[in-house]
């Protein structure tokens, strides 16, 4: 980061003190910010607030869609001495998405939502549903003449409140104040090594903890972001690989799943065309890292200049203000090969063969970014040593203070003054591996399983489509069972056969159930993970 944004202790200090190369490009409606427009927009968007009636420590929603009203309406809401909480825009109906936010506007209790124009169907929806809600609209041409001063903030304030993606009838609020936001970016931008020469794609949706303070980390280090629809990524990867090219990326950040389908459009013919030798960190987090994964991007994107280094699989939560470990920037991803039934079985890391009949290929995640402490804890609670697994626990001035009105979650999430991150994971030669959630473990006859391994199992088999598939505990019946789609053309029957098979050869286990479904049935949330839980309750009264 700058010398500057090193020595602020807010984010209001921090968008003033940005440097003039810094800027924010929106390539799909050729708009385009520099450090003067945020500073003005952002603090006229302030007194906007402040006339609407928003107070100094209470939570302000922004429902938008990409676009400058983002971080305007973000970093707007704080200089009003409020903390912003992004909510998420989906496909669904005014009236499905006003339902689906209510909840997390009563924990927070919230008198004013931030609208995108596109949007004012759900914020109609919600004040339906929520008489007392004001409505204030995101539009960051709109000047205003501003009139006496706006509060003063302090790095203990709140500044954002991130509602945990896949929350429902009780969502849980991630506090992080301006001083954990700020410790949060400066060890993004420090272990990344960022600095003004860089350029960051990012296509990853600015409610999502990567989409946010990913590119934010980016613009403090001095550098320059160029911010994409969702939809654009997923419909036109091709596109957006010329746009790296086209812009002398750096950056882009994405889960496992987005670079599968950016090492699926590098056709020879497409990178013959592209250069993208400038492009050094693909940050792979938000989901588990595959192993084929790395492989395959390396692979294709090898003829564009794109270095082996470029992947990078990183680990992170919204708890931690997004980054929990990096790799070194510049050296290839690391992978491991460890007995499945060890590992599973007696939490133990023995590391195979990659041709053994029980290798389980596991990516590093690197190792704690700047300020972050990390330990893994046993099932008595007992500090784990090299190669044994735990859970992961982690320590930081980048860590949340706990939950929006949740005092009761708050203190269970905490074992002492340690965070428990609910993942599974081992170090070795001091680089962490994380290999599931532990509440999502299989359990069946008395014999562990890691969801992961049934479906990478199933990913690649004929007839799976695009590889998507998730496994869960059918703890009614204690089969592992697996939910696969069918690829199109394919015989559901004789695919579920094969799954089944495989899994029983593959696992040591008889105990398993196949549901063949539809292409596109399976849901994620909206950072992209699969929701595995909510697989299971759907299917549950399927035979």
């Amino acid at each position: 980061m700058t010398m500057r944004t090193l020595a602020c202790s807010t984010l209001c200090d921090a968008v003033r003190a940005l440097g003039p190369e810094v800027s924010v490009a929106y390539p799909r409606t050729g708009e385009r910010l520099g450090a003067a427009d945020l500073d003005t927009a952002s603090a006229q968007f302030a007194h906007r607030l402040v006339e609407a009636g928003v107070r100094p420590g209470e939570v302000v929603g922004l429902l938008a869609l990409t676009g400058p009203q983002v971080l305007v309406g973000l970093l707007g809401i704080v200089r009003a001495g409020a903390a912003a909480s992004m909510f998420p825009t989906t496909a669904g109906t005014p009236e499905r998405e006003a339902e689906r936010l209510a909840p997390a506007i009563d924990t927070a209790g919230m008198r004013h939502l931030v609208v995108h124009p596109d949007c004012v169907g759900t914020a109609r929806a919600l004040q339906g549903l929520r008489p007392a809600l004001t409505v204030v609209a995101a539009d960051s041409s709109a000047a205003t003449s501003p009139s006496g001063r706006l509060p003063r903030v302090s790095p203990e304030d709140l500044a954002v409140v991130q509602f945990t993606s896949g929350s429902t009838s009780a969502p849980k609020g991630v506090m992080l104040p301006h001083s954990t936001v700020l410790a949060g970016l400066r060890a993004i931008a420090t272990s990344a090594e960022m600095g003004r020469d860089d350029v960051m794609v990012t296509w990853v949706p600015h409610f999502h903890d990567m989409g946010l303070f990913g590119p934010l980390a980016v613009l403090f280090a001095g550098g320059s972001v160029h911010v994409i629809p969702p939809l654009e990524f997923v419909r036109r990867p091709g596109k957006v690989l010329r746009l790296l090219a086209e812009t002398g990326a750096t950056m882009m950040t994405g889960p496992d799943f987005s670079y599968q389908r950016l090492a699926a459009a590098a056709t020879p013919e497409l990178t013959a065309e592209l250069d993208l030798s400038r492009w050094r960190l693909a940050f792979n987090g938000a989901e588990p890292v595959q192993a084929a994964t790395v492989d395959s991007f390396s692979t294709r994107m090898a003829a564009a200049g794109v270095a082996p280094s470029t992947m990078y699989p990183v680990y992170g939560m919204a708890e931690a203000t997004l980054a929990i470990t990096f790799p070194t920037p510049g050296i290839a991803p690391r992978l491991v090969h460890l007995d499945r039934r060890r590992l599973s079985d007696d939490g133990l890391a023995v590391e195979v063969s990659s041709d053994h009949p029980l290798a389980k290929p596991l990516v590093s995640v690197g190792r704690p970014v700047l300020g972050m402490r990390l330990r893994l804890v046993d099932t008595a609670g007992a500090t784990c040593g090299p190669g044994q697994l735990g859970e992961i626990q982690i320590s930081g001035p980048a860590v949340t203070t706990g939950y929006y009105g949740a005092t009761a979650a708050t203190a269970e999430a905490f074992d002492g003054s340690w965070l428990r991150t609910g993942d599974l994971g081992l170090q070795l030669d001091g680089d962490l591996f994380v290999t599931g959630r532990r509440k999502e473990m299989i359990i069946v006859n008395g014999q562990n399983h890691f969801p992961e391994d049934a479906e990478s199992l199933t990913r690649e088999l004929p007839g799976v489509h695009r590889g998507r598939c998730v496994a869960y505990a059918d703890t009614a019946s204690e089969r592992l069972t697996v939910a696969v789609e069918i690829a199109p053309g394919s015989d559901p029957d004789r695919v579920a056969g094969h799954v089944h098979r495989t899994i029983c050869e593959r696992l040591g286990t008889a105990a398993v159930h196949v549901h063949p479904l539809r292409p596109g049935w399976l849901p994620r949330t909206t950072s992209g993970k699969w929701q595995r839980g909510l697989v299971r309750d759907l299917l549950a009264d399927r035979p």
